[in-house]
């Protein structure tokens, strides 16, 4: 997810708009004991971004002690979340 898409004005809704974002979150909600991942840019800004997306999954539903931040491993402007399972992990791409 791009800084430019996160800096539009949006509603819970519209992140389930986001086709693999929706796509994630439904395959959380199908394997017992998956957890999302969610890779942010490093530094306070970075950091508070990934806790506002965090918030935006709590709001819709998603369990917190199934969303984990990791810091890193994306370009500077960009969000990648991940979808950990014990078969692998399925990822939406930070550019998207």
């Amino acid at each position: 997810m791009s800084a430019e898409v996160w800096m539009r004005p949006r509603q819970g809704a519209d992140l389930l708009a986001d086709e693999r974002l929706r796509e994630l979150v439904l395959g959380l909600d199908e394997q017992s004991g998956s957890r999302l991942l969610i890779h942010y840019p490093g530094g306070e800004a970075g950091g508070m971004w990934a806790h506002e997306l965090r918030s935006w999954l709590i709001a819709l539903g998603v369990p917190g002690a199934r969303i984990e931040l990791a810091p890193g491993g994306v370009r500077e402007a960009a969000l990648g979340v991940e979808l950990l399972t014990g078969r692998g992990a399925e990822s939406m791409e930070p550019s998207q």
